[in-house]
């Protein structure tokens, strides 16, 4: 590639900062790609500033980026920049700072570089880690003298509560003053649900105008697959045991931590394992809490409860499609009410019916469309009457199903990348007036 890529192009050029992007698993990065298609369907050239492919383990595996340190590769439409960290493992609060550091002085180190190739930005857009990249993006659009846009994801210090970490308190309080410094330096704020819009609004009071702009979801990454021929396809990929072609399969899929509350699905399937041993929990991922839960599940003697490791994004769509039903367990606690997970949009796009432990907006969503069963986090009973519900009643199932039609193009990327168009083009308009 060039050393100036973007003199090329005739389209404005965005750059997007988000230390996670695919190949790599989770949330942060289908986020990631997710902005970056959308900037790219509203016309412009875009830049991802991102690590090397190695979260959660800290290993860079593929053999392309071996002795590499900086990388330039194409996805698609997206140009990515890669930057090599420190092969730490993303597990603990003081690791992750230490990765966050290391990804802000690369940002830096490498700025000459990165300016040279990406020649003339417009609008710089800051994803990940939280408020380590809002600083980075202030830094690249004073230098740029572009556009700055910060999409908080996640609330921090708000999320430590679930966390555990020691210092708390402390942590906490100096936390608050940082957010509320950070979200006075975009010229526009971007959070992922109404919720989190009325959070941030009403409790830091931002000057930048706040929008919310779901998660969302691209369809055409989801092609239509029937449960059976998807269960078939994993079958001989080995991924799923054959003792599964028949079952009714319960699916979580995605990180194993304490925010994400996945522990509720072991409760569930103690209580089942003896009376209803056709029903059989999946739970397909990686993270802090694996190590406990997978003990947990040979205590119990959990048969009904199958625990794999992040599978390739490629088999993700047939993992969904394989299920009967989805669950997005989300904490307690009102700063998870404002949360709209990407596994969400992951089971919307399957057209799967949904078990939602949780409460906010998740529940308005799911409740208000008629896609799933919501209870309160804790209620084990009612997760385990939920989950009975939808195996005895397979007209339920398919009227959740067809429901999702109509959500998913709501969330779809293009529907979000026409309004997010329509309200870029007037705060650009405004702040170019200013």
């Amino acid at each position: 590639m060039g050393r100036s890529i973007a003199k090329n192009s005739l389209n404005p050029v965005a750059f997007l900062i988000s230390m996670y992007f695919p190949p790599e698993p989770g949330g942060g990065a289908i986020t990631a790609w997710n902005r970056a298609s959308i900037l790219s369907k509203i016309g412009y050239a875009v830049f991802v500033l991102c690590a090397f492919p190695s979260y959660p383990s800290g290993d860079v595996t593929e053999p392309k980026y071996k002795g590499k340190f900086f990388y330039l590769e194409k996805m698609d439409n997206v140009t990515l920049i890669r930057l090599r960290l420190l092969p730490l493992e993303s597990r603990g609060q003081l690791r992750r700072f230490i990765l966050f550091l290391n990804f802000i002085f690369l940002s830096l180190i490498w700025m000459p570089k990165i300016l040279r190739i990406t020649f003339n930005i417009e609008l710089v857009y800051a994803l990940a880690p939280n408020m380590f990249s809002c600083l980075m993006g202030f830094i690249y659009s004073k230098v740029t003298k572009s556009f700055f846009i910060y999409e908080v994801s996640a609330f921090w210090p708000e999320e430590l509560a679930a966390y555990k970490v020691k210092l708390y308190s402390a942590l906490f309080f100096f936390g608050k003053i940082i957010a509320k410094i950070s979200y006075t330096l975009p010229h526009m704020l971007i959070v992922i649900s109404n919720f989190a819009q009325e959070y941030v609004t009403n409790t830091y009071h931002p000057k930048a105008r706040v929008y919310p702009m779901h998660i969302g979801v691209d369809p055409s990454r989801y092609p239509t697959r029937t449960r059976e021929l998807s269960r078939k396809e994993l079958i001989e990929r080995e991924i799923l045991p054959p003792i599964l072609e028949k079952k009714f399969i319960v699916l979580y899929s995605g990180v194993i931590t304490n925010v994400t509350n996945v522990e509720i699905l072991f409760y569930a399937a103690d209580k089942l394992k003896n009376s209803q041993q056709d029903i059989v929990f999946l739970v397909v991922g990686e993270g802090e809490e694996k190590e406990r839960l997978e003990e947990f599940r040979k205590v119990k003697e959990l048969n009904n409860l199958l625990l794999l490791p992040f599978q390739p994004s490629i088999m993700v769509p047939y993992i969904i499609s394989a299920a009967d039903v989805c669950v997005v367990p989300l904490s307690r606690g009102q700063i998870y009410e404002t949360t709209v997970p990407t596994k969400f949009f992951d089971y919307l796009a399957c057209h799967k019916p949904l078990i939602g432990i949780c409460g906010g907006e998740l529940a308005e969503i799911i409740n208000s469309n008629h896609i799933g069963i919501t209870v309160s986090d804790g209620e084990i009973d009612k997760v385990v009457d939920a989950i009975l519900n939808l195996k005895n009643s397979p007209s339920l199932i398919q009227s959740m199903e067809k429901n999702t039609d109509s959500v998913l193009e709501f969330f779809s990327l293009y529907t979000l990348a026409s309004r997010l168009k329509e309200v870029l083009n007037k705060e650009i308009t405004r702040w170019k007036a200013n």
